[in-house]
């Protein structure tokens, strides 16, 4: 059955715009209740502007008190969502990334884990709507915009399985995307003017345990351009990897793993930190934030250069953190920056200071199994998709504000 437009199932991964004016949301129709999942494009201003009327008393024709969050509204996401914007794409998608074209065009990118594929989606900043080669309509991206296979060439590998989570850099014009059950990472080459292409893959990155296969989870990269380098992470094993993109003169390019380190600084007798699931650096690359469910902990690690040009990777802080973390997401909406935890089985949202060794500043109940975040920061807001009620929560980051702080707004009905 095909999905209903404008209709958020199932949210995981979000994304947002350079400008801070669309969002993205990808439903990954977990239970199969459609025909695919979908990304939507929802107005971001249009949702700014319901939430300052309802701090101002006035209450959006969509949307009614929502009777479980004092002072928060509950709207129908279908008028905050872009008209004929959105399209279909496969199943159990849990992530995308935005690159961005110039001239306010994007590139959506998406690690797709029914197909398994990496499927592309094109945005046009004048006409705002997403097009991936299926025609006109709610349409299924085209096999042309999904990437199965290595270069397109028949007698080179397929994606490996359980594509997970991706990280874009505009500049390069490359991603990275990690694979759950494999500890692979493949390289997108993803030219602004061109097609993309899967260019490489390194497999045997992490090792398995007694628990579960070897699995690569966040990605990051440090800073967009030439020489960015990619931190890894695993599931399985208490260690970071970098990568780094190299060229050759008329062909793709292709990865290239240099140093690791160990997350040694919190832990067990071994001080040894492991499933990590989820890695975000500052605006200048020189501060990284990680993750980690055994122990749940957020650690902050100083990733500036030495004289050599080697990052440190030296422990800075660490804090404790929900069971469970899902992800993470780093923001300043006025008072510096933060870092943003949320935690999926017990629906809340962890707010930790970096500054000195860093510490827990509030603790934010956001609804069932939030998963991914993603923050507008010139609008002080940030959005969390929660996973079992089928909408998206939008977190108040005004510290002006008497809501600092709370959900004020939720796009979509909650099942």
């Amino acid at each position: 059955m095909r999905p209903p437009e404008a209709e958020l199932f199932f949210p995981t991964g979000l994304a947002m715009s350079p400008d801070d004016r669309v969002l993205f949301a990808l439903s990954a129709n977990s239970d199969l209740r459609y025909d695919s999942g979908t990304i939507n494009a929802i107005d971001v201003e249009l949702v700014h502007a319901a939430v300052l009327a309802a701090r101002g008393g006035t209450t959006d024709p969509a949307c009614t008190s929502d009777l479980d969050t004092p002072g928060a509204i509950e709207c129908d996401e279908a008028p905050f969502t872009i008209g004929g914007a959105g399209v279909r794409v496969g199943n159990f998608a849990s992530s995308l990334a935005v690159q961005d074209k110039s001239g306010g065009n994007l590139r959506l990118l998406v690690p797709v884990r029914g197909d398994p594929s990496v499927t592309w989606i094109e945005w046009d900043a004048a006409s705002r709507q997403l097009s991936c080669g299926g025609g006109a309509g709610f349409e299924l991206c085209s096999d042309e915009h999904r990437l199965t296979r290595m270069r397109e060439d028949g007698d080179l590998p397929e994606l490996a399985d359980e594509p997970y989570d991706i990280a874009v850099d505009s500049v390069a014009e490359v991603a990275v995307v990690t694979h759950l059950r494999s500890g692979t990472a493949t390289l997108v080459h993803s030219p602004a003017a061109g097609t993309p292409v899967l260019a490489d893959a390194l497999g045997g990155l992490f090792a398995g345990n007694t628990n579960a296969l070897p699995g690569a989870t966040g990605v990051a990269g440090r800073l967009d351009g030439d020489r960015n380098i990619f931190y890894v992470q695993s599931r399985t094993e208490d260690r970071i990897q970098m990568l780094t993109v190299a060229h050759q003169d008329g062909s793709l390019p292709f990865l290239v793993p240099s140093s690791y380190f160990f997350l040694n600084g919190v832990g067990g007798a071994g001080g040894a930190s492991s499933d990590s699931r989820g890695v975000v650096f500052d605006a200048t690359g020189d501060r990284a934030y990680m993750i980690n469910r055994s122990p749940p902990s957020l650690m902050i690690y100083d990733t500036s250069l030495d004289p050599s040009g080697v990052p440190y990777n030296r422990l800075a802080g660490v804090s404790d953190v929900c069971r469970e973390a899902s992800s993470l997401a780093v923001a300043d909406g006025g008072i510096g920056e933060r870092a943003f935890v949320s935690c999926f089985n017990s629906g809340e949202v962890y707010v930790i200071d970096p500054r000195g060794a860093s510490s827990v500043e509030s603790v934010i109940s956001v609804g069932r199994a939030p998963f991914a975040m993603v923050a507008a920061e010139s609008r002080q807001l940030l959005f969390v998709s929660t996973f079992l009620e089928d909408s998206v929560a939008v977190i108040d980051l005004d510290p002006t504000s008497s809501t600092f702080y709370r959900v004020v707004m939720r796009i979509g009905v909650r099942s």
